[in-house]
C-alpha cells in the first residue's frame, strides 16, 4: 500500500458490503485466527484497504453462495489472498488522513444542514412578509373605516347641535312675543 491507496473505515466497509458492524467483526476475527492481517490505527481500530475488500467480498460470497462454515472460508481467503496485505510491513497507520477526511465530511454535513435552515429562514420571512403586508392592508382598511364613522358621527353631533339651537332661538322667540303680549296687556 503506497500513500495514494485508500484505507475505509469498519463503518464504510460494512456500507458497502452490506452487512452489519457485528457480521464484518465476526468475519475479521474469523480471518485474524487462520492469520490474516489487518492494518490498525493507532487506536487499534482496523482499518481496511482494496485488497482487503475484495477478500472480504470474496469471503461473504463463500458464506452466502455454498453455505460454507466460516473457518473453512477463511481458509480458502488465506489461500487465495494470503495473510494480508501488509504481511512483511508496519502495521500502524496513524489516523489523520482518517480525521480530516471526518472533519470534512462532517463540515459538509454542516454546510448542507446550515444551507437548508437557510432555505427554510427565508421561506418562513416570505410569509412572514406576506402575512405582514395583509395585516397592514386591513390596518390600512380599518383606518378608512374609523375615518369615515369619526366624521359621520361629527357630521350627525353638528346637525343635531344646529337643530337644537335653532329650537332653543324659536323657543326664545317664542317667550320674548309672550312677555312682549303680556307686557302690551298689563303695560310693563
Amino acid at each position: 500500500m503506497d500513500k495514494t491507496d485508500k484505507a475505509y473505515t469498519p463503518k464504510e466497509v460494512n456500507s458497502l458490503l452490506d452487512v452489519s458492524e457485528s457480521t464484518a467483526r465476526k468475519w475479521c476475527i474469523s480471518l485474524e485466527k487462520k492469520g490474516y492481517m489487518f492494518i490498525r490505527n493507532d487506536r487499534n481500530q482496523r482499518l481496511f484497504t482494496e485488497h482487503d475488500l475484495v477478500a472480504l467480498r470474496k469471503f461473504q460470497a463463500l458464506l452466502k453462495e455454498t453455505n460454507m462454515p466460516m473457518d473453512n472460508a477463511a481458509d480458502i481467503i488465506i489461500s487465495r489472498f494470503g495473510k494480508g496485505t501488509f504481511e512483511d510491513r508496519t502495521l500502524s497507520v496513524p489516523e489523520e488522513n482518517n480525521k480530516e477526511r471526518r472533519s470534512l465530511e462532517r463540515s459538509e454535513e454542516t454546510i448542507s444542514k446550515l444551507m437548508e435552515h437557510i432555505k427554510t429562514q427565508e421561506e418562513y420571512m416570505k410569509k412572514q412578509d406576506e402575512f405582514n403586508q395583509n395585516l397592514l392592508k386591513r390596518l390600512d382598511q380599518q383606518e378608512k373605516y374609523i375615518l369615515s364613522r369619526l366624521e359621520e358621527r361629527d357630521r350627525s353631533l353638528t346637525d343635531s347641535l344646529r337643530e337644537m339651537q335653532q329650537t332653543q332661538k324659536l323657543i326664545a322667540a317664542a317667550q320674548e312675543e309672550k312677555k312682549s303680549f303680556f307686557a302690551k296687556i298689563f303695560g310693563k
